[in-house]
């Protein structure tokens, strides 16, 4: 794609990418990649060589520890970038989180060793780390609240409310066992807190999926 074409869309996703000649900069050294479902992006411990700017799709960002419990932090979505991967990439540090495509995804790939001079050269860039550092604060501070103070069957129910969003659509192809990694609990606690949300009429369970049919989010 050539590189004008690339400076448009970030033009079109990124308002504040677009002043001045800051999005033909970023266009200059990057490229428009589409990646499947399921591919990891970045994984605990790697180096990061990439930024992604969500043109497409969306992203799962992803904590785990040690022994492989994994937590679901926020998904990244179209005129979105990862504040995780920025800090590490600022920092030069390894990365602390694992990011996985939910479905297909379409990213502009920016090289990591750009963010220094970009955070030089331009200031909007720096509006724009910023910016994203502040929407995946208030993100994780949502999230601690929910693990905190919410019971598991609301947190299940706005879970699933949002990934059916997310995806726009009523069936979703995850298993009992993604949704207790990302939820951080037992497989065995979902899939009878599941059963209970489908004898209410909530959803409908399929081999393999599950049918959305009612949800009521909690208040």
């Amino acid at each position: 794609m050539e590189k004008d074409e690339i400076a448009a869309i970030i033009h079109q996703w990124f308002p504040l990418l677009g002043h001045g000649n800051l999005a033909q900069s970023i266009a200059e050294k990057s490229g428009l990649i589409e990646l499947p479902a399921g591919k990891v992006l970045l994984d605990t411990g790697s180096l990061v060589h990439t930024i992604p700017l969500v043109t497409k799709g969306s992203i799962k960002v992803i904590r785990a520890d040690e022994d492989g419990h994994e937590i679901l932090l926020y998904y990244i979505q179209p005129g979105e970038s990862c504040a995780m991967t920025l800090s590490a990439c600022l920092k030069q540090q390894k990365s602390k989180v694992k990011a996985i495509t939910q479905e297909k995804t379409e990213i502009i790939a920016l090289p990591a060793d750009l963010a220094y001079m970009l955070g030089r050269q331009h200031p909007n860039w720096l509006d724009f780390i910023l910016e994203s550092y502040a929407l995946r604060f208030d993100e994780l501070l949502n999230m601690v609240d929910e693990i905190g103070f919410a019971s598991l069957d609301q947190r299940l129910i706005k879970y699933l409310h949002e990934k059916s969003t997310l995806l726009n659509t009523v069936y979703l192809h995850v298993s009992h066992q993604e949704i207790a990694d990302d939820l951080g609990t037992a497989r065995a606690v979902i899939s009878r807190l599941l059963k209970q949300m489908e004898r209410k009429g909530m959803l409908k369970l399929l081999r393999g999926r599950i049918k959305i049919s009612s949800l009521v989010l909690p208040e």
